[in-house]
C-alpha cells in the first residue's frame, strides 16, 4: 500500500474506535533512539526513515514531526504523499502534543499505543487538554492491526562483554547503583532504557545492526536484581547470571512482577524512558522522577580501564581512516559510488583486532547529498563519485574494546573558493571547540557557543547540536552530556566523552562536517576554581586540501599543526613505508 492509502485505512480504524486524534510513534517500549522495523510504526505509515520523527493523523490532516537533522530528507521521503512535514524545532511550530490537543474537539477522543509512548509524553497531553474534557484510549495498537508483514523481533543471543574490555564487575555495579539508590530514598529502581540494561550486567546482544543492547527491562532493589528478557537469548550467559545473584524471567512478566510490589513502596524511574503503560501498573505507589537515570549518569564516566581501551581503539580505527582515504583517492572517478566507500571503510575496520561492526550506518555523502546531514546511500540508487569536489564519510566501529564516532570531509579534486570558506570556517568551530577551557560545573549548553560563535558571527549555523556522548561498544549517542543549544544540566565530569563535529550544510549544493572524539580532563586548579578542558584522541588527517590558510588565525595553525604532528606520532610506526609518506605529506605543518 501506498502512504496515502494507509492513511485512509487507518482512518477507518479510528472512525470505527470512535478516535479523532491517533498518535503514532517509532518508538519501542524503552523509547530508545534506534529501534527495530517490528517497532517503526512511522516509516510504516509514512515512509520517512529517520531517527527521529512522530506521527499525528486526524480525520483531514497527517503531520510528522522531525528535528533539523532530517528536513532536507523528510521534505523527500513525504513528497507526493498527504503527509505534511512540521519543523519541530522551528520557531513557532506547534509540539505533536500541542497539534494534538489543539486539533481535538472538545469531548474527542485521543488515542495511542501506551507501549510506544513515554510516561512525560503522555503526561504533557494530559496537561494540554485538561479543560477539554478529552478522553484517552492508550491501548490502540491500530497500526499493528494493519501491518500483515510487519518484521519479525529479534532472536539474537545475548553474551558477557568481559571484564579487560568493560573494567568493572556487574557486582560492583550493582552496589554502587544501590548506594544511589538509598540516597534518593527509593525502595526500588525501575530501568526501562536497554543500552543502560546492558551496561548494568555487563551483557551485550544484537537486536538490530549497529546496536549491540537487547529489548530488557531491570528491576533492582536492595536484596534482588530482575533482569526480564526474552529467555532464549540468555543460553550462554544463563549460568554465570544465576551465580552473579541475577533472577531472569521473561519479558512479558513485568508488568505481573511490578504488580506485587506493595502500596506505599516508592519506585525511581526515568519518566523520560519508561512507557505509559508501565506507569499505569504503577499507580498506586509513590513514584520518585530521575531526570536522567542513574546509571546513564554512571556509564557516561569511563573507567581507567575503558579510557585505555579507547585510546588503542582510536588508533586502531585511526589506520582504517587513513587506508580508506588513500583508497578514496585512488578510486574516484573510477566507477565507486556512495555505497561502495561505506562499504569500503566498514572493510578495513574489519581488519583490525576486536571490531564486531559498524557503530551506525556509515553516511557517505557526495556533494548534494552531504546536505542531508544523517544522509543514507542505498545501493543502486546513490551518486557516483568523481576526482572532484568532495565526500562526506561519517563513520565508526564497534570493538569489544570501545567504540568509535568520526567525520571527515575529503577532498577528491577542484572545488570551489565558496567551499573552502566553509571548510574552514567548519575547521575554525571545531578548533574552538576542541581548544575550549571552562570552569567546572559548565554544561553542554554553555560549552555549544565555542563551537558557534565562529560561524555566527559570519551568520551561518547548524540545524544540530555540536556534540554527544559515545556509549562504550553501546549506543553511538549517549547522555547525558550533550553540546547542544538545548537546555542540558548535565555538568562536564572527568572521564566523560563526547563529539566535536560542527558543519556547514547548502542544500542542493554540498555539506561540510568536521568530527572527531574528546575526553574531559582536569586542567588547572587555582584560586578561582578548578578548570577543565578537552582531549582529543581521535587520529585521521583533516585534509588540507579543504583549508584557506589565510583564513586561520596563527593560533588555530598552530592548533592544527599540533593535532597533524599528533596524528603522524600515534600512527606511522604502525604503517608501512608507502601509507607512512602519504601520512607525511597528509600532515604536513602549513
Amino acid at each position: 500500500m501506498t502512504a496515502d492509502e494507509k492513511l485512509s485505512l487507518l482512518r477507518q480504524l479510528m472512525k470505527r474506535e470512535s478516535i479523532d486524534a491517533y498518535i503514532i510513534s517509532k518508538n519501542d517500549p524503552h523509547q530508545s533512539e534506534y529501534t527495530p522495523d517490528y517497532w517503526n510504526q512511522v516509516k510504516y505509515m509514512s515512509n520517512f526513515t529517520g531517527s527521529a520523527g512522530l506521527v499525528v493523523v486526524t480525520m483531514d490532516q497527517a503531520g510528522l514531526w522531525t528535528d533539523g537533522r532530517y528536513y532536507i530528507q523528510a521534505e523527500r521521503e513525504l513528497a507526493n504523499s498527504a503527509f505534511i512535514l512540521h519543523r519541530s524545532r522551528d520557531h513557532g511550530v506547534r509540539c505533536f502534543e500541542e497539534f494534538t490537543a489543539d486539533e481535538t474537539a472538545e469531548y474527542g477522543t485521543i488515542g495511542f499505543n501506551g507501549s510506544a509512548l513515554s510516561m512525560s509524553q503522555v503526561k504533557k497531553i494530559e496537561k494540554l487538554i485538561q479543560l477539554k474534557h478529552i478522553a484517552l484510549k492508550t491501548d490502540m495498537d491500530l497500526v499493528g492491526e494493519m501491518w500483515d508483514d510487519r518484521p519479525a523481533l529479534s532472536k539474537a543471543p545475548v553474551f558477557n562483554h568481559a571484564l579487560r574490555f568493560c573494567g568493572v564487575s556487574r557486582a560492583e555495579k550493582l552496589s554502587a547503583l544501590r548506594k544511589i539508590m538509598k540516597k534518593k530514598l527509593a525502595d526500588f529502581y525501575m530501568i526501562s532504557s536497554t543500552d543502560d540494561i546492558a551496561w548494568l550486567f555487563n551483557l551485550r546482544g544484537n537486536d538490530m545492526p549497529c546496536k549491540s543492547f537487547f529489548e530488557s527491562f531491570a528491576v533492582i532493589d536492595y536484596e534482588n536484581a530482575a533482569l526480564f528478557i526474552d529467555k532464549d537469548k540468555t543460553r550462554d550467559v544463563r549460568s554465570e547470571l544465576e551465580r552473579d545473584g541475577i533472577t531472569l524471567m521473561d519479558i512479558g512478566d513485568i508488568y505481573e512482577y511490578l504488580e506485587q510490589y506493595n502500596n506505599g513502596r516508592v519506585v525511581l524511574l526515568n519518566p523520560d524512558k519508561t512507557c505509559y503503560s508501565i506507569s499505569r501498573i504503577l499507580n498506586n505507589r509513590e513514584i520518585s522522577e530521575c531526570e536522567t537515570d542513574i546509571t546513564t549518569s554512571m556509564k557516561a564516566i569511563k573507567n581507567s580501564v575503558e579510557l585505555a581501551n579507547l585510546e588503542k581503539v582510536n588508533i586502531r580505527d585511526g589506520i582504517a581512516m587513513i587506508r580508506f582515504i588513500l583508497w578514496l583517492k585512488e578510486n574516484a572517478g573510477k566507477g565507486i559510488d556512495e555505497a561502495d566507500a561505506a562499504d569500503k571503510v566498514t572493510e578495513f575496520r574489519k581488519a583490525g583486532e576486536n571490531f564486531v561492526e559498524p557503530s551506525f550506518t556509515t553516511i557517505s555523502a557526495y556533494m548534494a547529498n552531504a546536505a542531508m546531514m544523517h544522509y543514507c546511500a542505498k545501493r543502486g540508487a546513490c551518486a557516483r563519485i568523481r576526482p572532484e569536489g568532495a565526500l562526506l564519510v561519517d563513520s565508526g566501529g564497534n570493538y569489544y574494546d570501545g567504540s568509535t564516532d568520526i567525520t571527515r570531509t575529503i577532498i577528491l579534486g577542484r572545488v570551489s573558493d565558496k567551499f573552502k570558506h566553509d571548510f574552514t570556517l567548519v575547521l575554525k568551530s571545531h578548533i574552538s571547540m576542541a581548544d575550549a577551557v571552562f570552569l567546572y560545573g559548565a554544561t553542554g549548553t554553555s560549552l555549544d557557543m565555542f563551537a558557534r560563535m565562529p560561524m555566527w558571527k559570519e551568520c551561518v549555523d547548524y540545524k544540530s547540536g555540536t556534540g554527544h556522548g559515545l556509549g562504550f561498544f553501546l549506543n553511538v549517542h549517549e547522555g547525558p552530556q550533550l553540546l547542544t543549544m538545548r537546555p542540558n544540566a548535565a555538568v562536564f565530569e572527568e572521564g566523560m566523552i563526547i563529539t566535536n563535529e560542527p558543519g556547514v550544510y547548502r542544500e542542493g549544493e554540498y555539506g561540510v562536517r568536521t568530527e572527531n572524539t574528546m575526553k574531559v580532563v582536569k586542567y588547572q586548579d587555582n584560586e578561582f576554581g578548578e578548570f577543565m578542558k578537552f582531549e582529543t584522541f581521535s587520529y585521521c588527517p583533516i585534509d588540507l586540501q579543504g583549508v584557506d590558510a589565510g583564513m586561520l588565525t596563527s593560533y588555530e595553525k598552530d592548533w592544527l599543526n599540533n593535532y597533524h604532528k599528533m596524528v603522524y606520532e600515534k600512527l606511522s610506526l604502525r604503517l608501512p613505508a608507502a601509507e607512512r609518506a602519504w601520512l607525511a605529506e597528509a600532515t604536513r605543518s602549513i
